[in-house]
């Protein structure tokens, strides 16, 4: 019986699976309409993390739960406050040929330097949006 039922199971759950499909890239030409400079989040969740597993353990050698509990709570508050970093980046507003409409974009800054009024190219693929701009020869 057991034997059946993880059969079963295993059965069901190759059937649920979804393979993970990409959606097909999408470019539309446009030309900036805006630029401006921000700072993009860069953290990671290492330090709050980290700092979850120093409370757990401060806690478990004390031998309280509670320990544990307020450990967790307060080493990963500690540890994320800690590991938040920034990078720079761009919010850049494009207007798009086809249709007159602006989409907003933000994006890490690269190795482009956008102006209002340089022609580009807006990538959408999987719902993340990137721009970049064309080319001498694309233009």
């Amino acid at each position: 019986m057991r034997r059946a039922l993880l059969l079963s199971a295993l059965l069901l759950g190759a059937c649920a699976s979804n393979p993970k499909t990409s959606s097909p890239e999408l470019i539309k030409p446009g030309v900036i309409e805006s630029v401006t400079p921000i700072e993009l989040d860069d953290s990671s969740s290492g330090g709050g993390t980290a700092g979850s597993v120093a409370g757990q353990v401060g806690g478990i050698y004390s031998g309280s739960v509670l320990g544990v509990i307020l450990g967790s709570v307060v080493g990963g508050t500690v540890g994320s406050q800690a590991s938040i970093a920034t990078k720079p980046g761009v919010e850049l507003w494009v207007k798009l040929d086809e249709d007159g409409s602006s989409v907003y974009v933000m994006q890490a800054l690269g190795k482009d330097s956008f102006k209002v009024g340089d022609p580009v190219r807006l990538h959408i693929k999987n719902g993340e949006r990137k721009v970049e701009m064309l080319s001498e020869a694309q233009k």
